[in-house]
Order: structure tokens, then C-alpha cells, then sequence
């Protein structure tokens, strides 16, 4: 489900007494001041998507929708309408993809798509039949990816369709009624988060970050750099986008620009617990580990509860093949939430590395029973049964 993507790389958390950096610590600078010239990263080059063309209908699906605009319908039955029309050109043919973030047209044309590019979908969809749709940005608990070449920081939006001051066409009367909310992700609906209205142009500053994302973990700095700075260019008070690309800076040895951009990023969040540990890291790789100990120490308290946030550690432990760290880690995940599907997951790998294979299996079927979604249990099962046919040609 994720939508938003930052970087989050795994730390030593130490329990030490600190002071707490305060809003008035992070300065704002001029964003030209924190840019770089493209020719310093390496990889291939190509243009990036417009505005336009993330949100743009193919004509021939504006031709079909043209017969429902046009039609006597309510609100609900509308939305009732939208839902369907996606339903039958995605169906079972969509291929949930959370690593994949797609263009309008792009995501009827291949039909993979994670929620962010479902939600550009519906919005579009909705503005194209006359109604008026928003973004709202859900606050999940943070929660993390390991399943690609690095460790992501995962968030979430939907789509409100504004019912306010709709024409009933059967009585002639303006009515006024409850907003109708579209989220692609039952468990969110269900858990009921808090959430605020976000412009399309951070959805486009969004879009832009996903698709950093997806060259990063391609190696392709130069093409995730032109991304950020697209993001950038769109929606320049968003946070995250700045955050990412302290990262791409560490990463390239540029720790004092990194460090400034940070800062920058804190000051229009001071709220990001994940822009205070990846600044921790960089505090570390320069030598700075006073400053790092603080932060770490803050990350921590705020992140003790969280049962994904030891998930997080554990999976980066499994990295470094530190698999004894990484099952008290899981295992630590569980005391928290002990229906935590990724954790049992966690142990089900750690323990098939140290080729105990029954444990393996055991923490397997606990994961598959405790998934939520088909798609999480159907991937358990392959792995159960790739496992029972290990066992049984050994």
C-alpha cells in the first residue's frame, strides 16, 4: 500500500539520556543553494512525466465516460458508477504491484498499479464525469519495505468524492450530504486513521518520489535525481522530497550539502521521525556521534511501540546475516503485536538460513494464518509448499 516512499536506513539504537532538538534548530534555505549540478550522478537519462500526462484519461475512455456524465444520476449512484467502470476495465486482471507507480493511461494499459496510481486514476476519473474529488493523506503508523534492494518507508492516501451541494436530479433539490470516502486498502478503512486534505500538486510532488524510488533501487542516481528535482520543482514545501534526497547525497559522499538539506527538511517537518534517523546516519558516517546518540535516542522513543519498526530492524539484520539479532528482534515485534504477519515471516527466514527447516515451516503456517489479505496468504502457501518439497527431496 505504500504511496509515499522514504529512505530509512537501519541504526544501533542506544538507550541514552539526551537533550531534544527543538523546530528552532533546523534552518530553512534557498532551494537553488541546495541543488546540484545532474552531470554528477551516473545513469541513463529520461524525460520525466508531465502533470498532464499523470493525470490524462485516454480519449477513448473519455468517449466512454462521456455517456455517464451526460446521465441523470446522484451522487451515490455515481460514485457506484466510477467504482464499476474500474472494476470492469482493471477486474481480476489488476496486478496490486506496491514497488509500481503508473501514469493514468499507463495503468489502464498495463494494469498494475499500487493505491497511489489507483487513487490518479478514480480522481480522474471522478473531475471527468463533473465530480469533485479531493486527496487526503492517511496517517498510518509508519511502516516499512524491505523487499527491494533497499529499506522504504511506505505511506498511504485515498480519495474523497465531495457530495456537498449535489443536484438531486429526481426532486430538482440541492441537497447536502456526506462525502463519499475511496480507499484501495480495506485495513486502513477499517482502522479508521486520521487524515488531511492534500492538493494534487503534492500527489504530482508524490508520483515524482515513487518514481525516484523505483531508479534507486535501479542504481540509476542520475534519473533518481532528476525526479527529486521535479518533485521538487511542483511542490517545493514537501518535506519528504528533501528528506529523500539528503539520502542520494550521503550516499555520494556530499555529507555537509546532505547534512544542510536535512536540516532544510526538518524545518518544514520538524515532526519526521524518519528525516531524524537517516539524519543520525549521516551524524555517524561523518564522525559526529554525539549528535547521532541524540538522535537515535529520540527515534527510539518515539518508534519503541511501533511493532513494524522492529520488523524493520529485523529484515536489516537478515541483510548483514545477523540472524540470532534478527530473531529477538521479530520476536520483540511480537511481544507488541503478536498477529504481526511480517515478523513470523522474519523468523520463518531467519531460521531457514540457520537450516532449521522445522521452525522454518512452523513460522510459515503462523504467517499465512495470520495475513490479512489473499494475496500475502497465497504467497505464504508457495513458500510452504516450496519448503515441503525441499523436505521431501532431501
Amino acid at each position: 500500500m505504500n504511496t509515499v516512499i522514504s529512505v530509512s536506513f537501519a541504526v544501533t539504537l542506544l538507550a541514552l539520556t539526551s537533550c531534544q532538538h527543538t523546530p528552532a534548530q533546523w534552518s530553512r534555505m534557498e532551494a537553488e543553494k541546495l541543488l546540484v549540478d545532474e552531470a554528477r550522478f551516473q545513469g541513463e537519462l529520461h524525460p520525466i512525466e508531465t502533470v498532464e500526462e499523470i493525470f490524462n484519461l485516454p480519449q477513448a475512455h473519455k468517449d466512454e465516460l462521456s455517456q455517464l456524465k451526460s446521465a441523470q444520476l446522484g451522487m451515490t449512484e455515481r460514485s457506484t458508477a466510477i467504482l464499476k467502470y474500474i472494476l470492469a476495465h482493471t477486474g481480476d486482471s489488476l496486478t496490486y504491484n506496491h514497488t509500481v507507480t503508473r501514469t493514468v493511461g499507463e495503468t489502464l494499459a498495463t494494469r498494475q498499479a499500487n493505491c497511489l496510481s489507483l487513487s490518479i486514476l478514480t480522481y480522474s476519473i471522478a473531475r471527468e464525469v463533473g465530480i469533485d474529488a479531493a486527496f487526503q493523506d492517511v496517517k498510518i503508523p509508519e511502516y516499512w519495505s524491505s523487499d527491494t534492494n533497499q529499506t522504504w518507508l511506505n505511506g498511504h492516501i485515498n480519495l474523497k468524492l465531495l457530495q456537498n451541494r449535489q443536484l438531486n436530479y429526481h426532486s430538482g433539490l440541492v441537497l447536502l450530504g456526506s462525502d463519499i470516502v475511496i480507499d484501495f486498502d480495506r485495513n486502513t478503512i477499517k482502522q479508521r486513521f486520521a487524515t488531511e486534505t492534500i492538493k494534487p500538486k503534492r500527489v504530482v510532488a508524490m508520483f515524482y518520489n515513487n518514481k525516484a524510488a523505483e531508479n534507486f533501487d535501479r542504481y540509476n542516481l542520475a534519473q533518481t535525481y532528476r525526479y527529486y528535482r521535479a518533485a521538487i520543482a511542483v511542490d517545493p514545501d514537501y518535506a519528504v522530497t528533501w528528506s529523500n534526497l539528503a539520502v542520494l547525497y550521503r550516499q555520494q559522499n556530499l555529507y555537509t550539502l546532505a547534512e544542510q538539506v536535512y536540516h532544510h527538511s526538518l524545518a518544514l517537518d520538524p515532526t519526521s521521525t524518519n528525516a531524524l534517523a537517516n539524519l543520525a546516519v549521516l551524524y555517524r558516517y561523518n564522525g559526529n556521534i554525539n549528535a547521532a546518540r541524540q538522535l537515535e535516542q529520540q527515534v527510539h522513543e518515539k518508534r519503541k511501540s511501533n511493532p513494524w519498526y522492529y520488523v524493520m530492524l529485523g529484515n536489516e539484520a537478515v541483510k548483514r546475516n545477523e540472524l540470532n539479532e534478527a530473531i529477538a528482534l521479530f520476536q520483540q515485534a511480537l511481544a507488541l503485536n503478536n498477529d504481526t504477519h511480517e515478523a513470523l515471516f522474519g523468523l520463518a527466514r531467519s531460521y531457514f538460513a540457520l537450516n532449521n527447516t522445522l521452525k522454518a515451516s512452523h513460522y510459515l503456517e503462523k504467517a499465512r494464518r495470520a495475513a490479512k489479505s489473499t494475496e500475502d496468504k497465497q504467497r505464504y502457501q508457495h513458500k510452504i509448499s516450496a519448503l515441503n518439497r525441499l523436505a521431501s527431496a532431501g
